[in-house]
């Protein structure tokens, strides 16, 4: 029986945000989502079976969309993108591979959108999702202070670099033989420059000059990208979309470059709002009203104790606002990256907003993967409630996991040394305040650090 309204997803590794949170988002939204078995997905010291991998893309016949990390494809997850040893021609045929995959296509799945990262330089010295000699010459690497870094060093990652940007031009080369109905290449935890800042650019060009701007896009993030083309094949699928419209409450911070990108926060925004292909009205005449919360300064960074600028008056602003609207609305939080504004989610729990108008909420890591988030859950809902098919409960328990990962662990619970023991201990008044604002009962959740590290947590509900 031919299942066109399924949805395959082959997340990037086996983290929540890449696993949990779109199995989340399907069973609030109705939505038909495959996903392989998350034992068989990398993790952080191990890649992604794929073997497995390949197997499972085989038995997805008749499926009516597939949405693909080619980061997982063709090296086992996006840590190991950054750390594999394959050679040049062992990735090369992998592509090949699921370029084969493609011309027989029509038995498998009807619709393909793919997503690859361009590698990030990351500016600090560790080895924890990096090349073993990312530990002592990272930094030296990010500023490009070559002639300090032991030639074999520097060669080893030039070459690393130059294997990983060649199969990203080879994807985008598979546009010419129809792979992919839309391509994403994600710019992973950027700044203002560097190579994989050029690497970005001189892709842009490619896709202007070969007429490929309508279904291919470099974009900032990479945590979200499933999410949102997730959300991007839904709206294609049901031809509907709702119209939105953007608040920022600040103009000076929606101008500012967001923290572990190349793009103003405002940028951001709209690359999200662009990629979903969703049309921007007024306030008085959108379906949902996206607001952005900014630090009239550069974010602030709960990772390093990092402060914005003062911004009571901007959190004051925001809760009055969000007290009279009457339309369906969705918040990013933005004034810190790597968690909520303990301020404004303070604030807002003891304001008189009503809840059941809140569409989506995020405010975790960088701006782009909060942005894509909150959109993508917003307008699922959006979807969900045009197609009759939407689950209440199952929503209030998305939200509920994203006010507890985003503001309860990331911006007041987390530490370097956190174990899973203070995590529930520590996390459970939060689950009775949120849990109450979403007027959720018989709630009994359970965190836990799938990769031990503090980095990510997850929240089983």
């Amino acid at each position: 029986m031919i299942e066109k309204n399924s949805f395959a997803l082959l997340p990037l590794d086996n983290r929540p945000v890449s696993y949990l949170l779109p199995k989340q988002v399907a069973d609030f939204s109705g939505i038909d989502l495959i996903l392989p078995e998350r034992r068989f997905l990398g993790g952080l010291k191990n890649g992604s079976d794929l073997k497995y991998i390949e197997n499972w893309l085989k038995e997805l016949n008749d499926i009516g969309t597939l949405i693909i990390s080619l980061d997982n494809f063709v090296y086992g997850g996006l840590i190991q993108s950054r750390k594999h040893s394959f050679k040049s021609e062992e990735l090369e045929k992998r592509v090949n591979l699921f370029k084969n995959y493609c011309r027989d296509m029509p038995r498998h799945v009807s619709t393909v959108y793919g997503f690859s990262s361009i590698m990030r330089i990351s500016n600090y010295n560790s080895d924890e999702e990096e090349k073993d000699y990312w530990k002592e010459y990272g930094e030296k690497i990010f500023q490009g202070a070559f002639e300090l870094i032991p030639p074999e060093i520097l060669a080893d990652y030039k070459a690393h670099r130059n294997k990983n940007f060649s199969i990203n031009l080879l994807w985008l080369e598979s546009l010419h033989e129809d792979c992919f109905k839309y391509l994403v290449f994600s710019c992973d935890d950027s700044s203002q420059h560097g190579i994989n800042v050029i690497e970005a650019e001189y892709i842009k060009k490619q896709i202007e000059s070969h007429k490929f701007s309508q279904i291919a896009k470099v974009i900032s993030g990479t945590d979200e990208i499933p999410l949102v083309l997730l959300t991007k094949a839904v709206l294609d699928h049901y031809k509907i979309k709702p119209t939105v419209s953007l608040y920022f409450d600040s103009e000076e911070g929606k101008n500012q470059l967001a923290k572990y990108e190349s793009n103003s926060i405002y940028a951001s925004v709209l690359n999200q709002v662009e990629t979903l292909g969703l049309e921007i009205k007024d306030s008085g005449n959108s379906d949902l009203i996206i607001f952005v919360h900014c630090s009239d300064s550069i974010q602030g960074d709960h990772v390093f104790h990092n402060e914005p600028k003062d911004i009571s008056k901007n959190v004051e602003n925001f809760k009055k606002t969000l007290e009279e609207i009457k339309n369906p609305f969705v918040v990013t939080d933005l004034a810190y990256a790597n968690g909520s504004d303990p301020k404004l989610i303070q604030s807002l729990t003891n304001s008189k907003v009503n809840w059941t108008k809140c569409y989506g909420y995020a405010g975790w890591n960088t701006a782009s993967n909060s942005i894509g988030t909150a959109l993508a859950i917003g307008v699922n809902r959006w979807v969900a409630e045009k197609r009759n098919v939407f689950n209440e409960k199952a929503f209030k328990k998305c939200l509920l996991v994203r006010f507890l990962d985003d503001y309860a662990y990331q911006a007041q619970i987390r530490h370097k040394n956190i174990n899973e023991i203070e995590l529930n201990d520590r996390i459970k008044s939060h689950v009775k305040t949120f849990s109450k604002l979403l007027d959720l009962n018989d709630i009994n959740v359970k965190g836990s650090l799938p990769w031990n590290r503090s980095f990510e947590v997850e929240i089983i509900i």
